[in-house]
């Protein structure tokens, strides 16, 4: 009797333990650790344009753009590395434009940092749908000369967007410092989308 008991409760403990050994009930998601996107579309969020005495806004077209930045369609660089085991990002444009940054990924924004050691928004990492979004931001500021002041002219490209508020303090505290005809104060969100490979 026992060894019927005995019998009994170890096929028992078998039967139930092997009930747990099927991976496929209860798959895991492996993630990896090196993802490699590939640049597919872009999309122009919004441009801004500031011009004149008095600063008159205006949200001109796409097709604007081209008077200051020939090439916004394409981007610099036609390749992603992401390594999520050592936190970097590489930017790969087949030539010496090719750079790495340590990254920090919060939710799904991905940040470098600059110069300063400071955190810089660079885009978006969708795990879910495998895409990145590479936001760069199109500065251009001209400030006529003045009696105190010669001509300035900025023309720039920044990673992350640009807002009123960060643009403006730059040459000019506000639309109302804008008071040459020739006064300009131009910037362009724009959105690169890349495909995982």
């Amino acid at each position: 009797m026992k060894y019927s008991l005995y019998a009994a409760v170890t096929s028992l403990f078998l039967i139930s333990c092997g009930n747990n050994d099927n991976i496929m009930d209860d798959p895991r998601p492996i993630d990896q650790e090196i993802r490699n996107f590939e640049f597919k579309s872009y999309a122009v969020k919004n441009t801004v344009l500031y011009k004149g005495a008095a600063g008159q806004k205006t949200t001109p077209d796409e097709s604007y753009l081209t008077n200051y930045w020939s090439t916004y369609q394409e981007p610099t660089w036609k390749n992603i590395r992401l390594d999520l085991k050592n936190n970097s990002i590489q930017l790969i444009s087949g030539t010496s434009a090719d750079v790495s940054y340590t990254i920090k990924i919060t939710n799904d924004s991905v940040l470098i940092k600059d110069n300063n050691n400071q955190p810089n928004y660079i885009g978006n990492f969708n795990k879910s749908t495998s895409m990145f979004t590479l936001k760069r931001t199109f500065r251009y500021i001209k400030r006529v000369p003045r009696n105190h002041g010669g001509l300035i002219i900025a023309q720039n490209t920044f990673f992350g967007t640009t807002q009123y508020e960060n643009i403006f303090g730059i040459a000019f505290t506000s639309p109302l410092d804008m008071t040459e005809t020739g006064d300009t104060v131009l910037w362009s969100n724009i959105e690169y989308y890349y495909k995982s490979l």
